[in-house]
């Protein structure tokens, strides 16, 4: 497919956006949606799967494919598709809470199998949707509905378990600066994910 042949327009559906006024959700999918026209793929090859949370809703708002699944089961979901359609462009959107936490067993073998997709992990460090739960990503002391008195916890690490997986791209960047954003998320779909990772025959 030439370049050009869509427009950031074209992946936006008629969907009303519904997160808070001002989360970086919005920059987040603007940034989406621009670099869309740019991978060179057709709307019908592209998929996008997410859990449950804010960033969760993604799909309602990408014209593409996609799927909004079950709380954690995201990777589990992009896998089974991905194995079953390698030509597809597979996008998996979550959050801090959904692959941290309940999800985090699904995201640790996902990232180790180095399946062909590209994970958006929106880390608020906190559970957004549901108004004021602590996440695995929460700063020690913080305190949230669950955590009146602070956490306890140790905030984990999300970098470190990509790279402690194995995971051959790895990335961190920040709805306030869309430029970095856009170049990042081109360079998660242009990865060659197969350099270094194929089994010895």
């Amino acid at each position: 497919m030439e370049n050009n042949i869509y427009t950031s327009k074209d992946f936006a559906t008629d969907q009303e956006v519904r997160w808070c006024p001002g989360c970086g959700d919005y920059s987040i999918l603007k940034q989406v949606q621009s670099v869309m026209p740019e991978i060179n793929v057709p709307k019908e090859d592209i998929v996008f799967i997410s859990g449950i949370g804010c960033s969760s809703r993604f799909p309602y708002y990408m014209n593409t494919y996609g799927m909004h699944s079950i709380h954690g089961r995201a990777t589990a979901i992009a896998s089974g598709l991905k194995a079953s359609r390698p030509d597809l462009s597979v996008w998996i959107i979550t959050g801090d809470g959904d692959s941290l936490s309940i999800g985090g067993n699904h995201l640790i073998h996902l990232l180790r199998r180095n399946f062909d997709t590209n994970i958006l992990l929106f880390n608020n460090q906190i559970y957004g949707l549901t108004k004021g739960q602590y996440s695995p990503t929460s700063e020690q002391g913080k305190k949230t509905k669950s955590t009146p008195m602070g956490s306890i916890d140790h905030p984990f690490n999300p970098l470190a378990l990509c790279l402690g997986a194995d995971s051959t791209f790895v990335a961190r960047t920040i709805d306030r600066d869309p430029k970095h954003l856009r170049e990042m998320l081109k360079r998660s779909n242009d990865h060659n994910f197969f350099v270094g990772n194929l089994p010895e025959l």
